[in-house]
């Protein structure tokens, strides 16, 4: 018998049961830290003085992006995905247009943008990564449990 095939019962032990406690966990966790409505998200509001793209430098990645932004007074806001991009580079902005742009805390990504009272941008909550975790936890947290519970003779290398 290969060292592959006699390490399964550990692998599974020390690696995928902890990761698959750790994503339930994580994921149970982003269910409560994500904000359910756009209340709960920071509110910037000012007249428009600058739109277009420009180059972000993001320093926690390490990445430099072309992006779209919309500045209110002195500060900038930007469209992270695509198909936010691309709802708000289809509005006719002009210099002075009245803005309401909602973010998280400390940050720099529009999640909700009203341009002159018109609603432009809606918030979604991203429950999809709180779900994806969520479910990789309990799919692996199970499927570890059942092998060490069937296979607990291969710890001591037996067939």
């Amino acid at each position: 018998m290969n060292i592959f095939k006699k390490s399964g019962y550990l692998r599974v032990l020390f690696v995928g049961l902890p990761f698959g406690v750790a994503s339930l966990i994580g994921g149970t966790t982003m269910f409560n830290e994500i904000p359910e409505t756009p209340k709960e998200l920071i509110l910037y509001e000012g007249v428009l003085t600058s739109f277009g793209e420009t180059t972000y430098y993001e320093v926690e990645l390490d990445l430099e992006r072309t992006l779209f932004y919309v500045k209110i007074n002195s500060e900038m806001y930007y469209a992270d995905r695509r198909k936010e991009r691309r709802i708000m580079e289809s509005y006719d902005y002009k210099i002075g247009d009245s803005l309401k742009v909602w973010t998280n805390l400390n940050d720099v990504y529009v999640k909700q943008l009203i341009v002159n009272n018109q609603m432009l941008m809606v918030y979604k909550p991203p429950y999809w990564r709180a779900w994806f975790f969520t479910l990789a936890g309990i799919l692996f947290t199970v499927m570890s449990v059942f092998y060490l519970i069937k296979y607990n003779a291969d710890y001591f290398g037996e067939d």
